[in-house]
């Protein structure tokens, strides 16, 4: 039994219901459009439904009623189009779904397969037009995803105009040829409205559950997301698997003031063919259809706006026809500690699939092998995914269609640290090879690795994986359509082909060159781009790294290029150690680690300037969050500085800067760690039971502090062993014999006191 809520009104209730009772919909139909205020239970239906015509409705007696069957569908037509055909798209919408309606009852009993598709694009429609009826909620000029419903919208009521003409003008029943050209007009319209709501919805994270809001202008919710467990099994659950929260494509950043990860779907209309595919795929029931979708190609080639799309178009978004769920997802990234660790990603997928499937829940509640997280991917892929699961679905019927089916997101493998992503994907390989697991699929994303595909190439039961990669013409029109939407004063101009060619089938070289050009006037973007055409000396070198590389030097250098001597030097190490800390940082505890402070003289807070600036400068490769922490748009970057060949007189000499980060570590250490640094006033009270415990935390150990006593060790192991170790060695051994108590004391009240061993181990 699957719960679902709705906020529609009671009219359209009514509406929704009449529609899908008279179209007779199967429950598998219904599963995934929830949005009726009241609790819709969706019961196993007693038989399979043959969904031919021959089989689903009475055919006509005689020409003469297909005759009037098709008149009275044209005719209703004919007398809706005068209001469907308006500027506001909402209005469209909502006209578009009336007319199906009175082509509904209009044909009456006469529906078959193809008319109840169509009334089903109808009820979603309405859906979405309730969601959007206040003009105040969006921005149809202002709102590339809107633009686009309406660009559509607009285009297929064209044909349906188009197609009544010639229908009065032949005067001849060609009801069936008719009938299926009206049946691909609505497909597109749902496709269209589905990408529609792939863009504009977003999620809000209240205590007990997930609500999905429109947000153009004032989020207005749509439906909830209902977990399929109880919340004392899910909290059971999510405290043995430890899961990724940031990992998750709903995630936010934490707090009032957190922002959203940096995650886009896709373009409107760019990667059409490919999301089609994707769907496609995760859509096939049959047995030849591959358990597993590999998506790769080079780093900036969008693979994970893809990623992102495909994980919201199958949870948040929905079509009638669709066979399968979104069941879990984990999206890899070098930012966040848990995001780059293979150990989070088999537990936090398990959590996710346990919240959508009660039956996998139980079993793997039962099963109690929660100490399988501290294993290897293998392990946890045994013991935590594939026994549960397999012992879930014999509690299912042996029908097949009636199983539940999920497909698991799983994105930037390459993002993962010590190349442990590609191993994990030659784990999973190894599992689907090895077992049979039905109702599921997986979706994963990297960059290519030769060696993995060899490896898979060598798989006998080769139908259980599938290779895509990018194909480079489709892409170069796809960032055709990405830089028309983000730099239209170059539309139809002879420089957008330049843009197009210089961006070489990357995204991530399309997006930088669009954050970079934006901040220009129209001319100065024009002069910027020509001396950039020229600088990559187009006609000889067309390979996409070297223009990349192009593009970040040309930002270097007019971000730094004004600057000589030490000044320079400064600003640059101040960049790198935007790049190089262990966790993501303020521009205030990136100036604190660089300024030493004076011996005898209390510790003072440093003018930022000087580091706000070169983040401004470096606007088109590096952001700040509301949280103030620096992070990069894009791995390449971080990539491209630290490899001397590339980057050249900007290169970034990771052994040499972490040294330079231990050292300002320790320095911070020695002036800020002492004993009983949160001023406590008695050592008889329990830390539990201090309630201003917190407050004078905060109060005394600042930011730069706290990343130093935490990371120290980290950058400690990065150094490379020289001749000219002895004085770090002696400011290591200093700080064993002076401070390492206060250390302690500090690294309990910021709780972690878990981190001091394996940190003084690694020393």
């Amino acid at each position: 039994m699957r719960r679902f809520s709705y906020r529609l009104n009671r009219a359209t209730h009514r509406q929704v219901l009449r529609l899908f009772k008279q179209a007779k919909t199967t429950p598998q139909l219904l599963k995934f459009r929830p949005s009726l205020s009241f609790q819709l239970k969706l019961m196993p239906s007693e038989g399979t439904v043959d969904p031919s015509p021959a089989a689903t409705s009475p055919a006509p007696s005689s020409t003469k009623e297909a005759l009037k069957v098709s008149w009275n569908f044209t005719q209703t037509l004919m007398k809706r189009l005068p209001d469907i055909v308006d500027g506001n798209p909402v209005k469209m919408a909502l006209s578009l779904a009336k007319t199906i309606i009175q082509i509904k009852d209009a044909v009456k009993e006469n529906m078959d397969a193809v008319e109840r598709r169509i009334a089903s694009t109808g009820a979603q429609l309405a859906i979405v037009e309730k969601a959007l009826v206040d003009r105040e909620t969006y921005d149809d000029e202002g709102h590339q995803w809107m633009k686009q419903f309406k660009n559509a919208l607009e285009s297929e009521i064209a044909n349906l105009v188009r197609l009544s003409k010639e229908w009065l003008i032949r005067k001849v029943a060609d009801h069936e040829n008719e009938k299926a050209e009206i049946a691909a007009i609505f497909e597109r319209v749902n496709t269209a409205r589905i990408l529609f709501e792939v863009g504009v919805v977003d999620l809000a994270h209240p205590s007990t559950h997930l609500t999905l809001n429109v947000q153009l202008g004032t989020g207005i919710a749509v439906f909830k997301i209902v977990d399929a467990i109880q919340n004392d099994l899910k909290h059971f659950l999510g405290e043995h698997l430890k899961v990724s929260r940031i990992a998750d494509h709903k995630y936010h950043l934490a707090g009032e003031e957190g922002e959203k990860l940096r995650r886009d779907v896709c373009t409107p209309g760019t990667r059409v063919r490919i999301l089609y595919n994707i769907v496609k795929w995760a859509n096939d029931t049959s047995p030849e259809s591959p358990s597993i979708f590999w998506l790769f190609g080079p780093a900036g080639s969008g693979k994970s706006s893809i990623a992102y799309t495909i994980a919201r178009r199958f949870e948040l978004t929905c079509d009638v026809a669709d066979t399968i769920t979104l069941g879990g997802n984990f999206f890899c990234s070098r930012q966040f500690n848990e995001t780059r660790s293979v150990t989070h990603i088999v537990r936090t997928i398990v959590y996710h699939l346990s919240l959508k499937c009660k039956a996998f829940a139980n079993v793997l509640h039962r099963s109690g092998k929660f100490d399988t997280i501290y294993q290897g991917p293998r392990a946890q892929l045994t013991d935590l995914l594939v026994g549960p699961w397999v012992e879930s679905q014999s509690l299912f019927s042996e029908d097949s269609t009636t199983a539940p089916r999920y497909l698991i997101v799983i994105d930037a493998l390459d993002e993962v640290e010590n190349k442990g992503g590609s191993a994990f994907l030659r784990a999973l390989l190894d599992v689907i090879n090895e077992n049979h697991l039905p109702g599921l699929k997986f979706f994963v994303t990297s960059r290519s690795d030769p060696d993995l595909v060899a490896y898979v190439d060598s798989f006998e039961r080769k139908q259980l994986y599938r290779l895509q990669d990018v194909e480079k013409e489709e892409v170069e029109a796809d960032i055709e359509t990405y830089l028309a939407t983000n730099l239209p004063h170059f539309i139809g101009q002879d420089e957008m082909m330049g843009l197009v060619r210089f961006a070489a089938g990357l995204f991530i070289c399309a997006a930088t060159l669009a954050k970079y050009l934006t901040r220009h006037t129209p001319s100065e973007q024009s002069e910027l781009l020509e001396n950039l055409l020229h600088q990559a000396d187009l006609e000889t070198s067309l390979d996409a790294t070297h223009l990349l590389d192009t593009l970040y030097r040309q930002i270097l250098s007019e971000a730094f290029g004004s600057f000589k001597g030490v000044i320079l030097k400064k600003r640059l190490a101040t960049l790198y150690t935007f790049l190089c800390t262990a966790e993501r940082t303020s521009t205030s505890t990136v100036t604190t680690l660089l300024i030493p402070q004076q011996p005898g003289k209390a510790p003072a807070q440093p003018s930022t300037s000087v580091a706000d600036d070169v983040l401004s400068r470096l606007c088109a490769v590096l952001y700040c969050d509301n949280l103030h922490n620096i992070l990069s748009y894009h791995k390449s970057f971080p990539d491209f500085m630290f490899d001397q060949h590339r980057s050249k007189e900007y290169w970034c000499d990771q052994a040499a800067h972490h040294r330079d980060l231990t050292e300002a570590c320790f320095r911070v250490m020695k002036t800020g760690l002492k004993f009983n640094i949160a001023n406590i006033p008695s050592s008889f009270i329990f830390d539990a039971e201090d309630d201003e415990l917190p407050s004078r935390v905060e109060r005394n150990i600042p930011p730069a502090l706290i990343y130093s006593s935490r990371n120290w060790s980290h950058h400690l192991s990065l150094v490379a062993s020289t001749a000219s170790d002895e004085p770090l060695l002696e400011t290591l051994a200093d700080f064993l014999r002076l401070r390492a108590l206060f250390w302690i004391e500090a690294m309990n009240l910021l709780k972690v006191p878990g981190l001091c061993d394996p940190m003084l181990r690694a020393a």
